[in-house]
């Protein structure tokens, strides 16, 4: 049976398969620690569960407008608007089936067989095989060694003629870094100049930690939104821990909006109409969900840092949001692959190699989980690599 070229060259997701992975070892009574994982522990807004039943309620759950209902877009312009001091029409919000499809309608919409797209590392796992699913080539900028931030030059000499996008994901997932707004500002300058899209995956943005803010790249430009190169996606998903749900959406202009629809409509035709609802109301809730998760997670966060202050041999890079660390193991062992089979192997804890974001030598250790599987796979880490 034949298999097409493409099918045959996207790499399966390191961080979906590791969670599979987990889940078995689970069911097979295994004492498994999973530090690889990327959901929130927290059960969902009341919000959204009295949204979620009332919808059910009706037994009426049918296809909705492709690009979204209205009231869960009323509610994501609200949420620009407060956040990025700007208030979008819903000409330019596509509700997608998560994040993860937006950033595939965006790409599906910019890049031509060929045409290069350009993101830093540490870089989310997906994006370079997403990139290839549309027949373009992700081109990677790589800081020096020991760093995280790549130099803003260094990101420039990467965009060519035939660069149709740069991606940028901060807070950012593996690192949690949030880019220096300075950064981003210069990023925003150059792809203005050279008219190349900014798509800011801006998923964690209000996960973040110390009183920071993830610089809004919006607020840097100087064009209005329907002549913006910037291209928002956020989702439910992370910061209202509502990942089963499927939610994501895009804030772009009227011309790539309308571009991201048509393409939407011919692959799944519209995000699931109770999905939408549950969104809604969440965002709509008047409570302090989000800012609840934030600081336990900052709490968390400050956990593993001070179990991760116990090894001998760890390079630490201090998560300024998200819900993941990426320290530097290089010291123990170099090849990331081979030390996470190890840890699997004999502690029976799950992580993420950092091969996978782009950076080998580093492991990605979430911290979503519960503060006794933190400080429990911190342990068994240790046992075996300081013994």
């Amino acid at each position: 049976m034949h298999l097409s070229r493409l099918a045959m060259s996207v790499g399966q997701s390191a961080t979906l398969k590791l969670n599979e992975l987990a889940g078995i070892l689970k069911a097979e009574g295994k004492p498994v620690v999973h530090l690889g994982g990327g959901e929130p522990e927290e059960k969902i807004p009341q919000g959204a569960y009295d949204a979620s039943l009332k919808k059910l309620d009706t037994r009426y759950i049918r296809y909705t407008a492709t690009s979204g209902i209205p009231e869960l877009k009323a509610e994501i312009s609200s949420y620009t608007e407060k956040n990025y001091g700007l208030k979008p029409s819903a000409k330019n919000i596509v509700v997608s089936g998560g994040a993860k499809q937006a950033i595939y309608n965006f790409l599906m919409a910019v890049v031509d067989p060929g045409s290069e797209v350009v993101f830093p590392a540490p870089y989310w796992v997906s994006y370079p095989e997403m990139v290839k699913m549309v027949y373009g080539t992700p081109v990677v900028v790589r800081p020096e060694p020991g760093k995280l931030l790549p130099d803003i030059q260094e990101m420039d000499r990467h965009i060519t003629s035939n660069t149709r996008a740069v991606m940028l994901n901060s807070p950012n997932n593996p690192s949690g870094m949030i880019y220096p707004e300075e950064f981003v500002r210069e990023l925003v300058e150059i792809c203005e100049y050279r008219g190349v899209y900014l798509m800011m995956d801006d998923i964690y943005n209000r996960l973040v930690f110390g009183g920071a803010s993830a610089p809004n790249a919006f607020a840097l430009s100087k064009q209005p939104l329907n002549d913006s190169i910037i291209v928002s996606i956020n989702g439910v998903s992370k910061m209202y821990s509502m990942t089963g749900y499927r939610i994501g959406w895009s804030v772009a202009s009227e011309a790539i909006t309308q571009a991201m629809v048509k393409i939407q409509a011919q692959i799944t035709s519209c995000p699931s109409a109770l999905s939408q609802a549950a969104a809604a109301g969440a965002m709509a809730e008047q409570g302090s969900f989000v800012e609840d998760l934030r600081v336990q997670l900052e709490k968390k966060r400050d956990l593993l840092i001070s179990e991760l202050k116990k090894f001998k041999k760890v390079k630490i890079h201090i998560p300024q949001g998200t819900f993941y660390s990426f320290p530097d193991f290089s010291a123990y062992e170099p090849d990331s692959e081979k030390l996470s089979k190890l840890l699997l192997d004999k502690a029976m804890v799950v992580t993420v190699p950092g091969k996978e974001f782009g950076l080998d030598g580093h492991l990605r250790l979430s911290y979503c989980g519960s503060e006794k599987d933190i400080v429990e796979g911190l342990s068994r880490i240790r046992k075996i690599l300081d013994a």
